[in-house]
């Protein structure tokens, strides 16, 4: 989208969740005769990917933007995606920005009940996971603020600049090693590992 001003700021599915359908229900005929078209499917997997205007669709999928609007019209209707923002050209012209109604999309079979238990297992489980990364970043900003404080006024009066580029450099050879044993980051994969045992201990039982 460099084409479109003003800037504005990432745009997100309308619903931080999974729209699960079971294939018993009316929603399933809509859904599968939308994404029967390959267009379609293809059109749906770059909007999960990023939200677009049609043009923009247009130039990915090598197709007209009638094409890509018919498309966009039939996923609409089948409740997959809808307008999640309104930007303008370069000309001013108004352009709308589809997005998914859900983060996920999930067509399942099974009795309502297992259906049901499922829809609400992926709703806790995202909503758990979205817990879990707000509290890391807590934990990492705490962590980051106590320990830095100390280290900080001990430096101050006695590193050198080359002291600093040293230890500068000395970080960023670290790379991915360095990240993964940052507290918050420790803290979020441990929350996951014990979800995770969770999630396979409640599904055995």
């Amino acid at each position: 989208m460099k084409s479109l001003l003003p800037l504005t700021s990432r745009v997100e599915p309308a619903n931080d969740g999974a729209n699960v359908i079971s294939i018993s229900e009316e929603a399933a005929d809509e859904v599968f005769k939308t994404l029967s078209s390959s267009t379609a499917r293809q059109i749906l997997t770059l909007l999960y990917e990023e939200p677009r205007p049609a043009s923009e669709l247009a130039e990915e999928t090598d197709t007209s933007v009638q094409n890509i609007r018919y498309h966009l019209t039939n996923l609409s209707d089948a409740n997959l995606i809808s307008v999640a923002d309104t930007w303008y050209s370069e000309k001013g012209t108004e352009m709308k920005i589809y997005a998914p109604t859900e983060s996920a999309l999930v067509v399942c079979a099974g009795r309502q009940s297992t259906v049901d238990r499922l829809k609400s297992a992926i709703r806790e489980l995202l909503g758990a996971i979205g817990i879990f990364g707000l509290a890391s970043l807590l934990v990492q900003y705490l962590a980051t603020s106590i320990g830095s404080a100390p280290e900080a006024a001990t430096e101050s009066g006695g590193m050198t600049a080359a002291d600093a580029t040293a230890t500068a450099a000395e970080s960023t050879s670290g790379g991915l090693s360095a990240l993964l044993t940052e507290p918050g980051v420790v803290f979020f994969v441990g929350c996951l590992l014990a979800l995770a045992v969770v999630v396979v201990w409640s599904t055995r039982q």
